[in-house]
């Protein structure tokens, strides 16, 4: 195959007949449509998932096929679904529609699957969806966020860290980077989180880490829609964040191959 790093759909009959199924990783970018406060577009999720999944092509081994499978734009968004511009699937509808995709892949003898999210209420269910389509469909699937691979624990402050959570200033920096037209720059401040004072106010209860986590939508954290520090916000960062991500996420690929070499294997031996 002349395709070692390409997009799906790019691709003919004739293209993926020529596939080493056996080895060949999909990747499907999971994102969302939903609001990102006054300054952002509702596609951040969906666009920086996909730019993430296509900025790492050129940075895969040679030795692999990696091919990115068309962009989900939707996801669990309920935490937005009062806010206008939200589209939002159930957490049912979510898994099974992923779940048949893994198994249209499997039928195709497809075996290796990532899901790369970019929203964090899909998380949950992608941890789930990973887990039942290894059972039912025999095939090696890892889960992960775009957020594992930018480095931004390096490149932002501590509180913007635990606080930043959405349309902050990462997502509006990488968001300068890939579709500056699209960000209402004027409009962007410093949205305060509500959990902060959470932190402050209870010692099992919060956001963070090893704490008890309520339930929360998003006017709970900022009525705005945002929370982070959206003013402080430069495409320069943006481009630093995606390209580490990209870097990163490739060598991810590369770990992740050696470990379906190894749990096939493995699979084999007790077969």
């Amino acid at each position: 195959m002349t395709h070692r790093a390409a997009r799906w759909a790019d691709l003919t009959r004739l293209d993926f007949a020529t596939i080493d199924s056996e080895r060949a990783i999909a990747i499907l970018p999971v994102g969302a449509t939903e609001q990102h406060g006054p300054h952002l577009p509702v596609s951040v999720d969906f666009d920086l998932a996909e730019a993430v999944a296509l900025g790492s092509l050129p940075y895969v081994a040679a030795d692999m096929t990696v091919i990115v499978l068309p962009t989900l734009a939707y996801g669990k968004s309920n935490e937005h679904g009062a806010v206008l511009g939200t589209l939002s699937l159930s957490a049912q509808t979510l898994i099974q529609i992923i779940m048949d995709i893994g198994r249209s892949l499997s039928r195709t003898c497809i075996r290796r699957l990532v899901l790369l999210n970019a929203h964090g209420g899909n998380a949950a269910v992608l941890e789930i969806v990973a887990r039942d389509m290894k059972v039912e469909c025999a095939m090696q699937v890892a889960a992960c966020h775009w957020y594992a691979f930018n480095e931004a624990n390096r490149l932002t402050g501590e509180t913007e860290q635990a606080y930043g959570i959405h349309a902050g200033k990462v997502e509006t920096s990488a968001m300068l980077a890939l579709k500056p037209d699209l960000v209402a720059l004027d409009r962007a401040e410093n949205f305060a989180n509500a959990a902060e004072e959470w932190q402050r106010t209870y010692r099992h209860l919060g956001l963070a880490a090893g704490r008890g986590r309520p339930a929360w939508v998003i006017s709970d954290l900022n009525e705005k829609g945002a929370c982070g520090d959206a003013s402080a916000a430069n495409a320069a960062l943006g481009k630093t964040l995606l390209e580490t991500a990209a870097h990163n996420f490739a060598a991810f690929l590369k770990e992740f191959a050696h470990f379906c070499e190894a749990a096939d294997a493995k699979d084999k031996r007790e077969t």
